[in-house]
């Protein structure tokens, strides 16, 4: 019950919280990726920050299957690499690199919402890799659920679901009044088990707010409140929607930004999509699929059929490559 490490994150409040991970958690997520990532005892790349938990499946996985590690940046010099984790946001990178840059095993997706369309085309240059979309906050110990794809598994279009929770892992999709919705209603996500981290270092107030009794649970056993809305649906998979706390009010309206985001990124000629509220205007930002020149009012018109108009962006803004953090996520 010793700390193993404190990460900081500063969710949506933007004040950063220290995030206290036991070693009891990181043993069982370290043990089960041994067991059931057996590309691990392969070479793996080790490309992000120790600040950043995607590091813990890249660097100790591998070292606690027996296999070598490689600390470099993720470029056109990379290769031989038979385990990867990235975010959704590292897979234009990769479609840019020469093909001996991607794994030739097993590719780990987490941190962000993922898509299909944003993974199809790096899919269909290396169909004979096993994709595993993770979800999980830095509060359950890197991830916690999963969705694979097997190679020449369909890449399924819209929101890639996250999935199962591991077998030390349970999940809860609750209302308000931490009853069970029905399948395919929305509610907040909760997490218990053993992956549950201590709480927020010398924040006692914030960590019995999000770590709560678990009243499905043995007596003292507690579960994370995440923040983030899903479902299940009727494969008993888990949907990632969005943050609770991404809705908006606009004009009067209740707004989920991830929605509008959602419709633009299902053109045909959109890579990426992201979209803010700037200056009381939503502004969608766009970074084409490859060889495409998408014009920003075909991609307005087709996201208006889906969407009711107080919704459809003002302005969209064509990017080269949408920026990032240095963690590789959206840098908003």
């Amino acid at each position: 019950s010793s700390p193993a490490y404190v990460i900081f994150t500063s969710g949506s409040t933007g004040r950063p919280k220290g995030v206290v991970v036991e070693h009891r958690s990181v043993g069982a997520y370290v043990g089960r990726a041994r067991e059931v990532y057996p590309q691990a005892a392969g070479v793996s790349l080790v490309h992000s920050s120790f600040a950043f938990d995607l590091t813990v499946t890249a660097l100790w996985s591998p070292l606690a299957a027996g296999g070598r590690i490689v600390l470099e940046e993720l470029d056109e010099n990379t290769s031989g690499v038979s385990f990867m984790k990235v975010t959704p946001s590292h897979l234009g990178i990769l479609e840019a690199l020469p093909n001996e840059a991607s794994p030739t095993g097993t590719l780990i997706i987490g941190g962000e919402a993922l898509r299909g369309e944003a993974l199809s085309a790096w899919r269909q240059a290396h169909p004979d890799v096993e994709v595993i979309n993770a979800y999980g906050p830095t509060e359950a110990t890197v991830n916690c659920t999963e969705f694979r794809l097997a190679p020449g598994a369909k890449t399924p279009s819209g929101p890639v679901p996250i999935g199962r929770p591991f077998a030390n892992t349970r999940t809860y999709v609750l209302d308000a009044a931490l009853r069970p919705v029905p399948v395919g209603t929305p509610g907040e996500l909760y997490i218990a088990g053993i992956v549950l981290a201590r709480g927020y270092l010398q924040r006692p107030d914030l960590t019995a707010e999000r770590f709560v009794a678990d009243p499905y649970g043995t007596p003292g056993t507690r579960m994370y409140r995440t923040g983030d809305v899903a479902r299940w649906n009727r494969d008993g998979q888990l949907e990632y929607i969005g943050r609770a706390d991404d809705q908006i009010k606009l004009r009067g309206f209740r707004i989920e930004l991830g929605e509008i985001q959602s419709a633009l990124a299902a053109h045909p000629q959109v890579a990426q999509a992201a979209v803010i509220v700037r200056e009381n205007r939503l502004v969608g930002y766009i970074v084409p699929a490859q060889g495409t020149t998408p014009s920003p009012q075909d991609i307005r018109t087709t996201a208006a059929a889906t969407l009711p108009e107080y919704m459809v962006p003002a302005a969209i803004v064509t990017l080269d490559e949408l920026p990032l953090t240095t963690h590789g996520k959206l840098d908003h």
